[in-house]
This record gives structure tokens, C-alpha cells and sequence, in this order.
């Protein structure tokens, strides 16, 4: 999106009454989390009942949801999950896998609580396979991503792939299939926070064949540049921590989007005019596009109208300094992560580069710490110097001869000219605000992995988070430590 520098079930034919009785009690029965990978065995065999239905849903994944959060894997023996931690992950996949082809079988609210599970899953695969694995987590300021192996297709140790029976070992990519993908920066923990449901997700990638010499070519949007044709392989290697490969159930459809939107793209691109990114993000007008915005019209366009997407819309709620300062509007939205409950879409495969998720689950805490600190206490963002200065002069520099001269005198990485200078200047801050923060809890995370053999939690970084922020508030409330503070000069309530 935003972006600057994601087994058939088997008929039962009869069943005696109290066969019946029988296999319902055992699907409102929690799992003991004591052992997880017994605990994955039985959620799988529950989620894939035919009589589990959308009230069991409701019940039983929050339940699982709330005893997953509060189980604290400190207390499970070490080795044995570090031995276990490949089945237990392969299991999470095929839980997901399962419920991901059930989607049309069950109601809003089941499917919402779904959403919420995958993403609670999805940190104990990578949790798990990084404790396993011996990981070695690295910075992605670090990582040349055109030099690294492929995702998706090329094999790594730091790889995690699943793969759906159909895509088997030989992907096969089609046109219009859909990628959904987690960039590497606090901007993208910040779209995929922006919705009233958070999501691991932050750009889409639409998949696109040339007509002519059939290779596979992606068509995406970017802050700006605006929406172009990129090369497939250099758009999989594009700084992700993880990939989501959608395909749509209807080939022939599929097929026709990306003819549709192809020409469109092609036609603006070849009169030198091409579509520009969608800063506002205005869903309702298809003559500027964000990320999301692209398979969005394609399947429009393909189908008169009558394929929409999203299937189930996210709300931009909440955070409302932020927004405001985006100019972005409240109310329905099209966030890259509702493409994972969309129930017209095939889940064909997923990939997590293990050196990145745990960079990725803190950016997520302390985003969802943001955002939280400007819902609860009415936090905003405050403009300091240097952020004044990007949506100031930097910005107004940028427009005029003189830019290359003022980037390579003071060191500037360079940026579009028609990025909006409020969008600079919000993005400036949170950079700032994040890397403070980011720093901390790196130093917090290791030293606790030192002490217990494993990383902080999601919960255990709120916890480090919240009380940073007490601490900086105390500092920064007296003034004569106002000087040490660190995030409170930038975020902080009126």
C-alpha cells in the first residue's frame, strides 16, 4: 500500500444420535495448552468437523484466542519445543488452511474472530520457528533484498514456505492472482494498523501476464510513482517479511482482470500520463490508485461491476489525529490484509522470512502502542524541527533545480516530488517516534531472551512499551528532566 524509501471436507453419510452428541461436546472442549502440539492436533480435528458452525466458531476460536494469550511459554519446557516447533507450525498452516476454505460456510462475526486467530497464529509460527531455527534476526536496513534468494520459489534456511496441495513444489503463478505483503517499515506497521481490524499486511502485488512474451509481470501502485509494471522476481524480492498468494476461484475472471486492468495501465502509461497514487485513499474514484486500489478495479472492470472488493470492508476508526493529518477520511476502507477472509479467493500458498519476523512483531506492538496511546489518551503527533522542516522547505526544495545540490550537501535520501508535504512531515515523526522506540525494545527483548531462553510475547511488549511511556511521561512532565525524554516532545497529549 503506502510505501516510501498479505483439504475438502469429508460428508459424513449417517450418524446415530448419540454418535452426533458425542462429536459436538468435543468441539466446545478448549485444548490444553500444556502441550502444544497435541493442542494443534485437536484444534485441527475440531475446525475441521463438519459440525463445527459459525456459533461454535464464535465461542471456541475466542476462547482459544484468549488461552493463547495468556499462556506463558516460559513455563513449557524449552527443548521440547524447539523439537516440536516444525509440527506445531505445519499444523497452524493446515488449521488456517482449513478454515481459510470454510470462509463461505460461516457468518460476519465467525469470520472476523477467524481474522483474529490467523493473526495470533501467525506469531506462533514465527515465534516458534525462530526459537527452533537459532535464528539469527537481522536489521532490514542491512538486507540488499535484490541479492537474496527468491521468496516463494528459491529455498533459504531463514524460509518458511507452505505451499497448498495444488501449488505443489512447481508454483505456478497466474494472472490475476493476488499477493499480499508485509513491507519491512513503521510506515507499513502503520497501514496494517490502520483499520479497526489489524492486520500483518501492507501492500498488494496483482499479478499480471504479458500477453505478448507471457512472463509474468506485477502490476502495483507506490507512493510517488503511481501505478507500473514491474518485473515478477524483483517484485517478490521487494523487502518483505511475508507474502500471502491469493488466487481467485473464478479463473476465467481472474483472467480477464488483469487483461483489463493491464491495457488501462499500458494505454496512461504509453501517452506518458500514467495513474497516480492515491494519497487520500478514496475508494470511490478509480482515476488515482493506492496498492489495494489496483486489484480493486481490475475486478471491476472485469466483471461490470459486480465483483467488489473487498468482501468484508475494514473502518478507519480511532487514531483520529493521525488520520486527520493524513487527510484521510474515516468510515469504510480497503485495507491489504481483508483480502486473507475473502472467501472468493483460493489460499494457494504464504511465506514469513524468519530473519524479519521478529523485527515485524515489534514494529507491530509499538504501532498498535501508538495508535492505542492516541485512542486512550488522546495522544497526537507534534511537529519538532525535522519534521517541519520535511513538510517545509526539504519539501518545497524537492520541487525546484536545486534539490540534488541540498540532498547530496545535507545527506538526503531522496523522495518523489508529489508526495503531499503532510504525508512527509507524519511520516518523518513516526520514523522518529518509532526508532526510539524500536531501539528500547530491542535492547528489552534480547535481554529478556537471555534471562528465559526465549523472546517477549506480544503481551510482554505492550507491557515494556506501556511502561516507557509512563517513565518518558514522568520525565518529560518535569521540567527539569524534560531534555531526557525521548518520544513525548513528538507524541503526547495536549
Amino acid at each position: 500500500m503506502l510505501k516510501l524509501n498479505l483439504t475438502p471436507l469429508l460428508l459424513l453419510t449417517s450418524l446415530s444420535c448419540t454418535q452426533t452428541q458425542r462429536h459436538v461436546a468435543s468441539v466446545v472442549t478448549q485444548p490444553e495448552l500444556g502441550d502444544l502440539l497435541k493442542a494443534s492436533e485437536e484444534i485441527l480435528e475440531t475446525v475441521e468437523s463438519p459440525s463445527f458452525n459459525s456459533q461454535m466458531c464464535k465461542t471456541y476460536l475466542k476462547d482459544v484466542e484468549k488461552n493463547l494469550d495468556n499462556l506463558d511459554l516460559k513455563t513449557l519446557p524449552l527443548g521440547e519445543l524447539k523439537n516440536q516447533a516444525q509440527r506445531i507450525a505445519d499444523n497452524s498452516w493446515r488449521i488456517r488452511s482449513v478454515l481459510h476454505s470454510r470462509l463461505m460456510d460461516f457468518d460476519q462475526s465467525c469470520v472476523y474472530q477467524i481474522q483474529s486467530n490467523f493473526r495470533q497464529f501467525r506469531f506462533i509460527e514465527d515465534y516458534l520457528l525462530e526459537i527452533a531455527n537459532n535464528v539469527e534476526h537481522q536489521s532490514p536496513d542491512k538486507i540488499d533484498f535484490q541479492k537474496q534468494p527468491i521468496p516463494m520459489k528459491d529455498s533459504s534456511p531463514t524460509f518458511y514456505v507452505n505451499r497448498t496441495t495444488e501449488a505443489g513444489k512447481d508454483l505456478k503463478f497466474e494472472a490475476g492472482d493476488v499477493l499480499v505483503t508485509r513491507g519491512v517499515s513503521f510506515l507499513s506497521g502503520m497501514i496494517a494498523r490502520l483499520g479497526s481490524r489489524a492486520t500483518q499486511f501492507s501492500h498488494i502485488v496483482f499479478v499480471d501476464r504479458d500477453s505478448k512474451t507471457q512472463e509474468l509481470k506485477t502490476i502495483e501502485s507506490y507512493v510517488g510513482v503511481g501505478v507500473d509494471f514491474y518485473d515478477f522476481d524483483f517484485a517478490l524480492k521487494n523487502e518483505n517479511a511475508r507474502i500471502l498468494w491469493l488466487r481467485n476461484k473464478d479463473k476465467s475472471l481472474a483472467r480477464k482482470a488483469s487483461s483489463k486492468i493491464s491495457k488501462l495501465v499500458k494505454d496512461r502509461l504509453d501517452q506518458k500520463n500514467p495513474i497516480k497514487y492515491d494519497y487520500e485513499l478514496n475508494f470511490k474514484d478509480p482515476t488515482t490508485m493506492s496498492c489495494a486500489e489496483v486489484s480493486q478495479v481490475a475486478y471491476e472492470m472485469a466483471s461490470e461491476g459486480q465483483f467488489k472488493i473487498p468482501y468484508y470492508p475494514n473502518e478507519i476508526s480511532g487514531a483520529e489525529s493521525l488520520v486527520s493529518r493524513l487527510k484521510i477520511a474515516p468510515g469504510p476502507t480497503y485495507e491489504p490484509g481483508d483480502m486473507e477472509i475473502d472467501p472468493r479467493f483460493e489460499l494457494m500458498g504464504e511465506f514469513q522470512d524468519l530473519r524479519l519476523t521478529r523485527d515485524s512483531r515489534q514494529k507491530d506492538a509499538i504501532m498498535s502502542e501508538i495508535f492505542r496511546w492516541m485512542n486512550d489518551y488522546d495522544y497526537k503527533l507534534v511537529d519538532n524541527m525535522k519534521s517541519k522542516m520535511a513538510g517545509g522547505i526539504i519539501w518545497k526544495v524537492r520541487r525546484t533545480f536545486l534539490w540534488p545540490l541540498v540532498k547530496k550537501t545535507l545527506k538526503l535520501d531522496d523522495f518523489s516530488k508529489e508526495i503531499p508535504k503532510n504525508m512527509l512531515s507524519t511520516v518523518t515523526l513516526i520514523n522518529q517516534i518509532g526508532g526510539v522506540l524500536v531501539e528500547d525494545m530491542k535492547s528489552l527483548d534480547l535481554a529478556f531472551e537471555k534471562k528465559h531462553g526465549i523472546p517477549m510475547n506480544a503481551q510482554e511488549m505492550q507491557q515494556a512499551l506501556e511502561k516507557y511511556r509512563q517513565d518518558d511521561l514522568k520525565l518529560y512532565a518535569n521540567k527539569k528532566t524534560r531534555k531526557l525524554a525521548k518520544i513525548h516532545s513528538m507524541l503526547r497529549a495536549k
